[in-house]
């Protein structure tokens, strides 16, 4: 199991999430992470600059917080997403651990 320690350490600190879109068709589960605008400097340290050079990275901004998709992050570091499974609740890693098994074996 690999993982970037310091975002792990970031994920166990805030509200993460789990959903699938049709995963038939995808074979996708979606990790994401709630940060509240306080945190995102700490966030984009953790991350390092490259990932914002080209495209950047496409958000959901709410009044108080940002919404932020982890799979593009996880996978760019070469991870699975199913290292940073303590991240998320028992709850929906009940849900979603044989999908993102199958995402992962693809």
């Amino acid at each position: 199991m690999e993982v970037n320690a310091d975002l792990y350490d970031f994920l166990k600190e805030h509200e993460t999430g789990l959903y699938t879109k049709g995963f038939h068709k995808d074979k996708t589960v979606y990790a994401i992470v709630f940060v509240d605008f306080h945190d995102l400097k700490k966030f984009v340290e953790i991350l390092g600059s490259f990932i914002f050079e080209d495209a950047g990275l496409e958000v959901v901004m709410k009044e108080n917080y940002i919404c932020i998709p982890l799979n593009d992050i996880i996978e760019g570091d070469c991870h699975y997403l199913s290292s940073y499974k303590n991240c998320f609740s028992e709850h929906d890693w009940k849900h979603y651990k044989d999908m993102i098994a199958e995402m992962e074996r693809e």
